[in-house]
């Protein structure tokens, strides 16, 4: 029960000084209390990671990827269902969106290499523990093996794609691209409607939302007329218009055209740097440094799909902390099973054994 509902039973035979807190204080240690009310595990924000504090690379040179969906597309008579997949660049917030027919590992590579086509090289991809990512690694990697000892293999292995997998059910650690996923999905409730729409019709209809939501500001819009234009995606993706400031000889406009691009480019980094890069320092939750998760707690595992009772019990077997010393995510054994989870899927239910030593020596 309660705190409350505890205290009046207790009040009805003793009057304990501080009552309160001792009763908070002993629920705080019930186990079976922790099971029924215990709230996941928290720690400190970490700080952004390299991918997207980097400036001067190339667009979608560190990239995160999710699928979304389904669509219902017109076949004939029939419907058929298909996928978006999006392409985040984790530094320039610009997205690109692909179509595909299915979620097996072959519509993800297919859709895969249809990007690397149109917008170039990609160092780092960042996605989810899906099937269809993990079953496309261990192909482009068995890939590689295949080509033998040659100027193709040695390039494609210099230049390879490294692909980053967040833990299971750490949705949060995606929030990149997880967020412009819901953009993209209000253009096109707004565009779509309840039409139906054929697979050409589909395709069309996500480079029409690519376009508007690569036109939105990263900075704040002001309404004073001497400020320069918001810097958007599509400032770097296009350079369609010079920015403010950009003055190019007009004797040298179209000889030197390469220079007006550069400068834009150079400008547009500097301006990300100043007006965009600052606002992200700014932590809007989880303030406070934790204690650390260590080998040997006893967790529940969260599964939203069952009931709280139904929650298994695990124990965790290792740690990985961060570059602050910090720990997010850990692996956890249950029925001889080793499970990846982040914290924020996790319960504490009883403190390693040390721990409880050292608390009672205090």
């Amino acid at each position: 029960m309660g705190i409350m509902y505890v205290l009046g039973l207790m009040r009805e035979k003793f009057w304990v000084v501080k009552g309160n807190a001792a009763v908070r204080r002993v629920l705080g240690k019930c186990i079976k209390c922790r099971r029924v009310h215990g709230r996941v595990i928290e720690q400190q924000m970490a700080d952004l990671p390299p991918d997207r504090v980097e400036s001067g690379k190339p667009p979608f040179y560190r990239t995160g990827v999710d699928l979304f969906g389904p669509f219902f597309v017109k076949r004939g008579r029939a419907q058929i269902k298909h996928w978006g997949v999006i392409f985040t660049c984790l530094n320039m917030r610009a997205i690109h969106l692909e179509v595909a027919s299915n979620l097996t590992s072959d519509s993800f590579i297919s859709a895969f290499r249809r990007f690397l086509a149109r917008r170039g090289h990609v160092r780092t991809i960042r996605c989810d523990c899906g099937t269809n990512f993990v079953g496309s690694r261990k192909v482009l990697d068995s890939s590689y093996e295949f080509l033998g000892e040659n100027k193709v293999r040695n390039e494609l292995l210099q230049c390879g794609v490294e692909f980053v997998f967040n833990p299971p059910g750490a949705s949060h650690f995606g929030g990149a691209w997880e967020r412009l996923i819901g953009n993209v999905r209000r253009v096109l409730d707004v565009v779509l409607g309840t039409q139906q729409l054929d697979y050409e019709g589909l395709c069309t209809l996500f480079c029409e939302v690519e376009a508007t939501v690569n036109s939105r500001p990263l900075t704040i819009v002001t309404s004073d007329s001497r400020d320069p234009a918001p810097l958007t995606p599509n400032k770097l993706l296009n350079m369609g218009e010079s920015p403010a400031g950009c003055h190019v000889a007009t004797g040298s406009y179209s000889k030197q055209r390469w220079k007006q691009v550069q400068h834009m480019a150079e400008q547009f980094w500097a301006r990300w740097k100043r007006e965009y890069l600052s606002g992200l320092q700014q932590r809007q939750k989880w303030f406070k440094e934790r204690r650390n998760v260590r080998v040997g707690d006893i967790v529940l595992m969260v599964n939203e799909s069952v009931a709280r009772c139904h929650w298994p019990l695990a124990r965790v077997v290792q740690t990985k902390a961060g570059k602050d010393g910090l720990v997010r995510t850990v692996t956890v054994r249950r029925e001889g099973k080793d499970y990846d989870r982040p914290l924020s899927k996790l319960v504490l239910i009883l403190e390693e054994e040390q721990d409880l030593v050292d608390n009672a020596r205090q």
